[in-house]
């Protein structure tokens, strides 16, 4: 079912295929939180401040 590539990259995230996309949309979706803390930012850059910096090394760190 899946091709020579895809069992190299889980091999290599050493996870299964569902434990690989429970992981992706758990960081897609909290990414997708992040969108309105960045366009809130943006217009009032008090606001949020290091939300989106936080968030995005906590989701690089857990990678590890």
């Amino acid at each position: 079912m899946f091709s020579k590539q895809c069992k190299l990259h889980l091999s290599s995230v050493e996870q299964t295929p569902l434990e690989h996309m429970a992981v992706a949309l758990k960081t897609a979706v909290r990414l997708q939180l992040l969108v309105p803390a960045l366009i809130i930012h943006s217009v009032a850059p008090r606001c949020f401040t290091n939300t989106a910096t936080n968030v995005m090394k906590d989701i690089l760190e857990k990678r590890k």
